[in-house]
């Protein structure tokens, strides 16, 4: 019976022994390179809708009436502030000139 036992007991920690996971070596060059080939090309297919649909609400947010009203709100402040904080007109006019507008992304200048 002892022996039925350890032999079990044995046979149990084999089996654990192989069920454990095995360590796995991180991706070489060559392997990352490909994950992110696949990574992208399964993105690209997602993208391109969803840029051409962010590109629209920010055409449709830009044609409404009140968005201009916020801009030139946002530009007047703007200029009297710089006034306020003892800039000329010239350098205050040119200093609201060359800032955009608060946008969802960065402005390309």
């Amino acid at each position: 019976m002892r022996r039925l036992l350890i032999a079990g007991a044995g046979s149990l920690l084999a089996c654990a022994a192989l069920a454990q996971p095995q360590q796995q070596q991180p991706p070489n060059p060559e392997q990352m390179k490909q994950i992110m080939q696949a990574t992208m090309g399964a993105m690209v297919s997602v993208m391109g809708p969803m840029t051409d649909a962010v590109i629209d609400a920010q055409v449709n947010a830009a044609a409404r009436p009140e968005t201009a009203e916020k801009i030139a709100a946002f530009k007047k402040n703007l200029y009297d502030a710089l006034l306020k904080k003892g800039f000329n007109a010239q350098q205050a006019l040119q200093i609201v000139i060359s800032t955009a507008p608060p946008a969802a992304a960065p402005s390309a200048k």
